[in-house]
């Protein structure tokens, strides 16, 4: 983890400072981002930016806006004009989701986008074949490399099932799994885009103590093997403090707080308005 975790003791620290990185140099970063549906502001003037290699947890209240900034930072949702999404030190505002997926952007989903009627593996070669983009002709006739990029894609997810522990699992539907299993699934279909940057919107939601136990394992050794940048929004203030580099409090779309998640959850002004302790 980041030598970060280890300055809570630093006298003066700035909590309401500034990016730690400029959003137009970081790994994943926004700038002066808003986001308004009608009268209601979702996301209000923030700016982050992330480094690569880091674990970012965001947190706060419901309602707080976090989702609709990772929607945004995704590209599920544009920004109000005037606010900026960079990837890479590029900038993607204008780009769609996919097309940030195929630059390295992976994400979970608290729904689970994941398609019922059929089982784990199509789910997760579905969106492998957002990662790979044979020739049209070679894909509808399955010749050339159509068919060697079929086979490579089918080892991958395999690799990727097998280490998730889902593999006995390949075959059956997802209406009929329960809610751990399709978790990891969603999971899966992120790690099939092999992503340099992950975004997991509440991946431990709903789960039990060994779930969400086996969940952070994988996580975490995904974070330490493969060196992911990870933005994670979660509840639970006992994880995001174990495993996050920085911390990241949203209240009413703005931006309340950031830095080592031992002191921030030591804030004052985030323990009244986060956790309801004055």
């Amino acid at each position: 983890m980041s030598s970060e975790t280890t300055t809570t003791t630093e006298p003066n620290l700035d909590l309401r400072g500034g990016p730690k990185v400029p959003p137009e140099q970081a790994v994943l970063g926004c700038n002066d981002v808003t986001k308004t549906f009608g009268a209601v502001t979702a996301v209000d003037d923030v700016s982050i930016g992330i480094d690569e290699g880091e674990w970012i947890s965001i947190v706060g209240p419901n309602g707080a806006g976090k989702t609709t900034l990772l929607n945004i930072l995704n590209g599920f949702y544009d920004p109000d004009p005037g606010g900026k999404v960079y990837l890479n030190g590029q900038d993607v505002t204008a780009l769609k989701s996919y097309k940030r997926a195929r630059r390295g952007l992976g994400r979970t989903f608290q729904g689970l986008e994941l398609f019922e009627s059929e089982d784990v593996l199509e789910n997760v070669m579905t969106v492998r074949a957002v990662k790979q983009q044979p020739n049209i002709l070679q894909a509808l006739t399955f010749y050339g490399s159509g068919r060697k990029i079929e086979a490579q894609n089918m080892r991958r997810v395999e690799e990727i099932l097998d280490y998730l522990e889902l593999w006995e699992h390949r075959h059956s539907k997802i209406s009929g799994l329960p809610l751990g299993i399709r978790r990891r699934v969603d999971l899966a279909r992120s790690l099939a885009l092999e992503p340099d940057v992950l975004l997991l919107d509440e991946a431990m939601s709903g789960l039990t103590f060994d779930e969400k136990y086996d969940m952070i394992r994988y996580i975490t050794d995904l974070y330490e093997e493969e060196g992911l940048t990870i933005v994670m929004i979660e509840h639970d203030l006992e994880v995001v403090t174990d495993v996050s580099d920085r911390m990241i409090v949203l209240q009413k779309g703005g931006l309340l707080a950031r830095g080592p998640p031992a002191a921030v959850v030591e804030d004052p002004e985030v323990r009244r308005v986060y956790t309801g302790v004055d």
